[in-house]
């Protein structure tokens, strides 16, 4: 089959800005295509005096403000400050004129807008087809040729003339008519204002001001506008959104996957899928974890061999020992239980590979329950206190074997062995206390490393506690030593 090579990451985020890129360009063309243009922000002069006139006359008989939603009219007791310029010198003296009011009655302060920018737009028709009366009214009517006159009674029709009869000319072409322009500018002597007050004295001396209002028509164009970007933008994050989805959840396979190996390295191999480099290192962390089980299988074979051959001698020396006197024998016999024990504790330790067992859903207070009934059965003083369910996943063999060599070396160097189980956070907690000499601070780690014993005469091979940690590391946990007041206190937390 032939191996699927993935882009890498540079292609995935190139097409990402590729892709904000096309909608960025797509909200622009539908902003110009379905958006008329922008509506200029501007009025006609002669328009806006006749609005003000309007106002003035009903301010004079209700003698309050009008009312506009175009318009901001207000009545203030000090007379407007206007400009000396060109444009609103002009429109002061025609308002004045229209209102019939001297020069210094009335004010003006007005902005001229930029005339190559101001113009109407005219709408375009099918001139091919469209075509008005009045451009042909100046054109001759089209002759028709005389109809043939009927010939007598009993006569014969009269004889065809010599010469051919006169065919009408051809109509000509109708001229085809200009194009319409797509802009006009504003009419003759129209001032486009940008921005503008109108103010005039009323009867009782009080001012009466109309200034320019909200353009609603640009307000709407502009949320038109936004509309149309914001659901460009919506558009484009849900994409970025599922496209980042995409390329974030083969590294999150990746990532469990790596976590898996660590914990359990018979969990299935990483998924070989996503961008080219995470394909590389799929395939090299399958490759690191193929490597590491046959580096376990056979630390784990080499052990267990050697343990088993190792009993052969041991058996041949206990039945030599029985031909030396008493007092040889029985120190004979003693060195070769410590041995024995020491071979016990190397099939054991080979053993706990967490390789060889399954992991399935068990009940852990259950479990720990169990393993301190079997050291109560024997009269030895175990307690146990926590939830009466909890559930993990694990080994049970493996978790069983972890909490029998805990206790064991509680009782093996105290009297006691409280057990605690109980939840924090994401994980189940198990405490081992026990009312021995307990472990120094600087040796709360060396007690893990094989074969460290910190009482030689207590016996054993020191392999009890690094086996613990084996297993509870295997099952994504930990084993360490707490601060206690009195004897040793073990701590273990393994995921739920």
């Amino acid at each position: 089959m032939r191996e699927r090579r993935g882009l890498p990451i540079a292609a995935h985020l190139a097409l990402l800005v590729a892709l904000a890129l096309a909608a960025a360009f797509a909200v622009t063309l539908a902003v110009v295509i379905f958006l008329p243009p922008r509506p200029p922000d501007v009025m006609r002069g002669d328009l806006l005096m006749d609005e003000f006139a309007r106002g003035y006359a009903e301010a004079g008989i209700s003698k309050q403000a009008p009312v506009s939603h175009s318009f901001v009219w207000r009545i203030q007791a000090h007379p407007l400050e206007t400009d000396d310029g060109h444009v609103s010198m002009m429109l002061r003296g025609q308002l004045a004129h229209r209102l019939r009011l001297s020069l210094a009655s009335v004010g003006v302060s007005a902005q001229a807008a930029h005339a190559e920018m101001m113009v109407y737009r005219v709408r375009t028709f099918d001139h091919s087809v469209v075509v008005s009366r009045e451009q042909f009214s100046h054109e001759a009517p089209i002759p028709t040729p005389p109809l043939p006159e009927p010939p007598p009674e009993g006569g014969h029709p009269p004889l065809e003339p010599a010469h051919p009869p006169l065919v009408a000319p051809a109509a000509p072409e109708p001229p085809i008519p200009p194009e319409p322009p797509l802009f006009a500018p504003p009419p003759p002597g129209v001032i486009l204002l940008s921005g503008f007050e109108f103010a005039a004295q009323m009867p009782d001396g009080r001012w009466l001001v109309m200034s320019q209002g909200r353009n609603w028509e640009l307000m709407g164009w502009i949320a038109r506008a936004a509309l149309v970007m914001g659901g460009t933008l919506a558009l484009l994050s849900l994409l970025a959104l599922v496209f980042a989805r995409r390329l974030a959840e083969p590294i999150q396979s990746f990532a469990r996957a790596v976590e898996a190996v660590g914990v359990d390295p018979q969990s299935a191999p990483a998924p070989e899928r996503g961008p080219r480099e995470l394909r590389g290192a799929a395939r090299a962390v399958n490759a690191m974890q193929a490597r590491l089980r046959a580096l376990i299988a056979d630390r784990t074979q080499t052990l267990a061999t050697v343990a088993h051959d190792m009993r052969t001698p041991l058996m041949r020396l206990r039945l030599a020992a029985e031909n030396v006197d008493a007092e040889q024998r029985d120190r004979i016999a003693k060195e070769i239980s410590e041995v024995e024990a020491l071979v016990s504790s190397f099939i054991a330790f080979a053993r706990d590979d967490p390789a060889e067992e399954p992991r399935v859903r068990l009940d852990l207070a259950a479990l720990v329950q169990s393993v301190v009934d079997d050291h109560a059965v024997g009269g030895r003083d175990v307690s146990f206190a926590g939830e009466d369910r909890f559930v993990v996943t694990g080994q049970s063999l493996g978790l069983k074997r972890l909490f029998a060599n805990l206790i064991d070396n509680a009782l093996k160097y105290g009297s006691t062995a409280r057990v605690r189980l109980w939840r924090e956070g994401g994980r189940a907690v198990v405490e081992i206390a026990d009312d021995g000499p307990g472990v120094p601070e600087d040796q709360r780690e060396a007690v893990f490393r094989p074969f460290v014993r910190l009482d030689v005469s207590a016996g054993g091979a020191g392999l009890g506690l690094p086996a613990a940690r084996s297993i509870a590391r295997a099952h994504g946990g930990e084993v360490l030593f707490q601060p206690a007041a009195h004897g040793a206190l073990v701590r273990v937390e393994l995921p739920i």
